[in-house]
């Protein structure tokens, strides 16, 4: 699934290091505010744990 038809507060998971993008919590230190979507989030942001930029996060299935 990509991010054009994702639901909008799906969460992400970076396939690199396992940090989840939480749109209900935001990225604070990334002035990212709670409530951003994965697909709003700005096209530089990268993960603020390895520096992996968005391609490589996918949606996060907490069933798995």
């Amino acid at each position: 699934m990509n991010e054009q038809n994702a639901p909008a507060l799906d969460a992400w998971i970076c396939e690199e290091c396992g940090y989840v993008y939480d749109p209900t919590e935001g990225d604070l230190e990334q002035n990212i505010r709670p409530g951003i979507p994965f697909g709003n989030l700005p096209d530089d942001w990268l993960c603020p744990v390895c520096n992996a930029v968005r391609e490589k996060f996918r949606i996060f299935d907490s069933t798995l």
